[in-house]
């Protein structure tokens, strides 16, 4: 590879000594050489390093003041080795703010299970993180493999990581090694795994694979002599392609777990249970989650990086930096209206008014406060179900389908079949009567008897173009004639009787079967009784 003008990185302790002592001969001649250019449009590219054992004592302060804005470590090589002073690179990089990345130096053989072995090697030292520089596989040696076996090595190595990981490494490798004994192979390139190419010296890097796919390098290795405050050796010097390196580092996305149903994804399975709710991923790849609502529930929204996606059960969320997403899932409450009576039941927060829907729902772990309100002809008897008492209101925490009875009941009922009734009453059924319906008859004679007690009571009639005159008695006397005679119809024309005295009484209504001369009709109509305090329909 030297006479691409691309070197390999350190192998051993030997040769990096070699390097040192030519270094150290050549010092006094190093005015004569030209440095090598830094890379056009850097301006637009993150710069950063990379190191191993072999940079010695780092003052990672000192890199950390300069524009170094990542260095990628050696983590391992082979399937035992690990680079002594990862752990201490690692750890100070991240201290004084620079993004790392972990890289593993293939020891390509044809040994049984070899690139499995080296795969799990490096993920079980190389602690990968989100916010880290995407993993990579350096490749610099073929160990006589063919072509078609070291493609297949550099395959398993990749599946591996990303199965225990979830993330596409990167390959390290130069133009010429790719060329020579990956035979240009654009599989990598068109299945996802982005490309650290190492070509020094020139100003702008040769790509192979026919450009990577179309897709370029992501990150360049541009030179092996380069200089850096904090280190005393020479260090590889490296660009990121482009101006943002969240693009070049791995992403997370976290799926805080919703009761009431699952959300599922490639490597997600999360639900109040809590299973697997978090990933890590490639920059700029999309991932589908989908939200199901567990037996009983409904999905009602995406909420965080997926809010969207509104109502749709499927969300696609960009991978980039640091993603959250959730989901909310409700139950239905549903109310029973029972007894005679009305009334209605309201909810907070809205969504339900009984009489009209009975059956509302509402965010799983919410608190719903129910009030239940009689019409003025009826009393609130109390709750069934979920809900207990007599008091009109109720509180209730969703966690599942919640069933609930509301009863209702008339104070008293007007009867057409008590005593001194006569002839059938119809009925009315009208939203202006006060409760709902009123009784009604045309024939002469047809009479209404009503039960009461104390000293007074209130007789409602209702008026209107069809209404004739009427009789009212008390106790069998005789104490009102009314003419219910009105152009247009109206309620709650009263007729109040006092001082009666305590005790049961009687009322009667009768037809007289007479109208005055504009009347269409003789009706009579009774609307409600009201007496100690309270109305009766």
């Amino acid at each position: 590879m030297g006479a691409t003008g691309v070197g390999a990185r350190r192998p051993t302790a030997g040769v990096e000594r070699m390097r040192i002592a030519v270094a150290r001969v050549t010092v006094f001649a190093a005015i004569l050489i030209a440095l090598p250019a830094p890379p056009a449009a850097a301006g637009t590219r993150v710069p950063g390093i990379d190191v191993s054992m072999w940079q010695g004592d780092v003052d990672w302060a000192a890199v950390a003041s300069t524009t170094t804005r990542f260095a990628i470590m050696r983590a391992t090589r082979g399937h035992d080795y690990v680079d002594p002073r990862y752990a201490e690179y690692l750890a100070e990089a991240s201290a004084n703010g620079i993004v790392v990345g972990a890289y593993h130096r293939a020891k390509v053989s044809l040994a049984a299970g070899d690139p499995i072995a080296e795969a799990n090697h490096f993920v079980d030292v190389a602690q990968i993180d989100a916010g880290d520089v995407l993993p990579v596989l350096d490749i610099e040696e073929h160990g006589g493999l063919t072509v078609t076996q070291l493609k297949q090595w550099v395959r398993t190595w990749l599946a591996r990581v990303f199965t225990r990981t979830g993330v596409r490494a990167m390959i390290y490798a130069s133009p010429h090694f790719w060329r020579t004994y990956l035979g240009d192979t654009t599989w990598f390139a068109d299945n996802g795994y982005p490309l650290w190419i190492a070509h020094w010296g020139v100003a702008s890097p040769t790509v192979p694979a026919g450009n990577w796919g179309g897709r370029g390098w992501t990150f360049w290795q541009w030179t092996s002599t380069g200089s850096v405050s904090g280190i005393s050796t020479n260090v590889d010097r490296d660009r990121f392609n482009g101006s943002n390196l969240l693009r070049g580092k791995i992403a997370s996305l976290t799926v805080t777990p919703a009761a009431g149903g699952m959300i599922t994804g490639a490597r997600i399975a999360c639900s109040g249970a809590a299973f697997t709710c978090s990933r890590l991923a490639n920059p700029d790849t999309v991932h589908t989650l989908a939200a199901t609502p567990d037996p009983g529930a409904s999905f009602l929204r995406w909420t965080g990086s997926c809010a969207g996606g509104g109502s749709s059960p499927t969300c696609d969320v960009t991978a980039l930096g640091n993603k959250t997403v959730s989901a909310i899932f409700t139950y239905p409450v549903h109310v029973e209206m029972q007894g005679s009576g009305a009334g209605t039941v309201s909810s907070a927060p809205a969504g339900m008014n009984c009489g009209t829907t009975c059956t509302a729902s509402f965010p799983v772990g919410s608190t719903v406060d129910l009030a239940a309100a009689a019409d003025s002809a009826s009393a609130f008897m109390g709750w069934g179900g979920a809900c207990a008492g007599t008091s009109p209101g109720c509180q209730v925490t969703v966690s599942g389908s919640i069933d609930i009875v509301a009863t209702f009941d008339p104070v008293v009922s007007v009867e057409q079949d008590g005593a001194g009734t006569t002839f059938g009453w119809g009925r009315v059924v009208a939203p202006y009567a006060i409760g709902g319906s009123y009784r009604w008859e045309r024939r002469a004679g047809a009479t209404a008897t009503y039960a009461f007690s104390g000293g007074t009571v209130t007789l409602f009639t209702v008026s209107g173009p069809g209404m004739g005159r009427g009789r009212i008695s008390i106790d069998g006397t005789t104490v009102d004639t009314f003419d219910g005679y009105a152009r247009a119809v109206g309620t709650r024309l009263t007729h109040r009787f006092t001082q009666l005295g305590a005790g049961p009484h009687s009322l009667t209504v009768q037809v007289l079967g007479t109208k005055r001369p504009a009347a269409t009709g003789t009706r009579v109509a009774v609307d409600a009784l009201r007496w100690g305090g309270l109305t009766r329909v």
